[in-house]
Formats: C-alpha cells, sequence, structure tokens
C-alpha cells in the first residue's frame, strides 16, 4: 500500500481543533489525473469551522462524506475520518463529482 503523506494544517472541525492531516493515497488508483494532495488539502481547508455529520462510526473513529465541495466552481467529494482521541484528519478519498 502507498505511504499516507501527513501535513501539518490548523483547521476546526464539529468544534475540535486539528493540527495535522494525513491524507490516504487511494485516490491516485482512479483520481490521479484530476486531483493532488495540494488541490486535497485546499478542499480541507475550506472546511475550517464546519459542522459535519459523521456518516457511520467504528471504534474510535467517526466518517464523513462531504459534498459538494466546489472549488475553481467544480465540485468535488471528500471522504474524511477524525479520530476521537487524536489531533488529525484522515482523508480516505477524494474527486471530483458531477
Amino acid at each position: 500500500m502507498l505511504e499516507r503523506p501527513e501535513y501539518q494544517l490548523k483547521i476546526k472541525l464539529n468544534g475540535r481543533l486539528f493540527s495535522r492531516v494525513i491524507i490516504d493515497q487511494h485516490y491516485k488508483l482512479k483520481h490521479s489525473e484530476s486531483m493532488n494532495d495540494q488541490l486535497i488539502l485546499e478542499l480541507v481547508k475550506s472546511l475550517d469551522g464546519e459542522e459535519l455529520t459523521p456518516e457511520s462510526k467504528k471504534g474510535d473513529f467517526e466518517f464523513f462524506k462531504v459534498d459538494p465541495i466546489l472549488r475553481d466552481s467544480k465540485p468535488y467529494r471528500v471522504i474524511l475520518t477524525i479520530c476521537l482521541f487524536d489531533d488529525f484528519v484522515g482523508v480516505i478519498n477524494a474527486f471530483r463529482v458531477e
């Protein structure tokens, strides 16, 4: 499996402060032509201050499907996870939607 790069990024989601974003490289399997880590970081930054409703919970993690996130008038979907006991936001996948 591909590495998961970690980036320093301060962001507030659901009233919690996070200092890191970890991006799974799964998006490169099908969306490498339209996505990259920098674009994903911009999409995540745009969520700062948001209150998101989890799609599901498993153990110490909550999972979110966030769409549409508009960037340059183009809609994207980002699949996120947050750990209830750590200070990172995990990006599971990200891609353009119609």
